[in-house]
């Protein structure tokens, strides 16, 4: 979720500081195979950042640079040996290419650096890296479909790719889209930053891509 601190008026040019943002991030595992059901682990993920996707636009408009840039907080919320935390600040350029047909190509790497990281992640960087490689392609009211790469140290690397079909093109007629995910990597908990999930393939809907 995210809300934007500042309305720019209608009809005039956004000022700089009406791209400033809070956003809000909550991720949760479930395991759906242990006695009770329990969650693994809940990562809440506060932010603030200034973000506007027209930095920059080329004549023909096929063109365009944006940014997202910003300081965030990552915490389990547990207390005691499974309590994690840490905080970055980020840059995330984003170039887009517009296809002749609609389509969108997107190329959005996010640089962090880390600080506040407690003693117990104290070495998350040499799992997570410093950058989020993400790939992009959008289809013109149609697919679409993203890539994640993560490098950490000693060859530790994840993956992620996403795909997503508008549920308005199917039967169902309905707003959403049906999500198709394949994960291998590390850092989907910060529990369990520093272990390696096997390859996984998840089914489910979601609100937007």
């Amino acid at each position: 979720a995210k809300y934007r601190l500042f309305s720019p008026a209608d009809g005039r040019q956004t000022r700089w500081f009406e791209n400033f943002y809070l956003g809000y991030t909550q991720t949760s595992l479930w395991d759906l195979q242990g006695e009770s059901m329990p969650f693994i682990d809940t990562t809440f993920n506060p932010s603030l950042f200034w973000m506007t996707d027209r930095l920059w636009a080329s004549q023909d408009a096929r063109w365009r640079l944006g940014v997202n840039t910003g300081v965030e907080h990552r915490s389990n919320g547990k207390g005691g040996d499974d309590s994690r935390s840490l905080n970055d600040v980020y840059a995330e350029p984003a170039l887009h290419y517009r296809l002749g047909n609609g389509d969108t190509l997107s190329f959005a790497p996010r640089v962090r650096a880390y600080f506040g990281v407690e003693d117990e992640n104290r070495d998350y960087l040499a799992y997570a890296g410093r950058v989020d490689w993400k790939l992009r392609w959008e289809q013109n009211n149609g697919a679409v479909v993203s890539a994640l790469y993560r490098q950490g140290h000693d060859q530790r690397r994840t993956t992620q790719l996403d795909f997503n079909w508008p549920l308005k093109r199917t039967f169902l007629n309905m707003n959403g889209y049906l999500h198709l995910q394949y994960f291998n990597g590390y850092g989907e908990t910060l529990l369990g930053y520093n272990q390696r999930g096997s390859s996984q393939f998840r089914l489910g809907l979601s609100l937007v891509p």
